[in-house]
């Protein structure tokens, strides 16, 4: 049964935006793949990735636009759980990795292959040294936190939180209507 296993009554929602590699083929998609942990080097506590014997996790993801010729989609994610990392491992899990993961690839595991030799090993400012495997906190990847509804606490009413999109987050729907808004506050100024 979908979603069993999850809170009955929800308190809480969290949408997220994200860019994708490849054409997702369904408009939308349930994902129910449970995340666990595996040792892997950098990381003590170990990883968190797609593991059937891991903790259940849930997340909805919709299709807001395809990009046939850059072979990427924009995505809403609604999250059911709140594993970490639970959107990048889930999307990787379905093939269609977060653009610009370096960690999460195909089937929601750690990139495991070798990575380029580097010859100077020290961060520009010389403070670390270069970890040779991607890590958890390695950035470069296509996800934001869009919208958080949730009902006060003390107050029983619904709150709607939402953060503004960076520009290679939005669609092309909304980044017109952006530029459309900014022209008519530029014309009411010059008038």
């Amino acid at each position: 049964m979908p979603g069993q296993g999850f809170g009955k009554a929800r308190r809480i929602s969290k949408f997220y935006r994200a860019l994708v590699r490849g054409i997702l083929e369904y408009d939308e998609i349930l994902i129910e793949q449970p995340i666990g942990m595996v040792q892997y080097p950098g990381v003590a506590k170990g990883l968190y990735v797609a593991s059937s014997s891991g903790k259940p996790a849930m997340s909805k993801v919709q299709v807001l636009e395809r990009d046939t010729q850059q072979n990427r989609t924009v995505v809403q994610v609604e999250i059911h759980s709140g594993r970490p990392h639970q959107i990048r491992i889930h999307l990787a899990f379905i093939g269609h990795p977060l653009v610009g993961d370096p960690l999460y690839q195909g089937g929601g595991q750690p990139n495991l292959l070798e990575t380029e030799t580097i010859e100077d090993s020290f961060a520009e400012d010389g403070g670390y040294q270069k970890p040779e495997r991607p890590l958890p906190g390695d950035c470069g990847y296509y996800l934001h936190a869009r919208r958080l509804v949730l009902c006060h606490p003390s107050m029983e009413k619904m709150i709607e939180i939402i953060a503004p999109l960076p520009s290679i987050l939005q669609t092309r729907q909304e980044s017109n209507q952006i530029r459309a808004a900014e022209g008519m506050l530029t014309y009411e100024m010059a008038s």
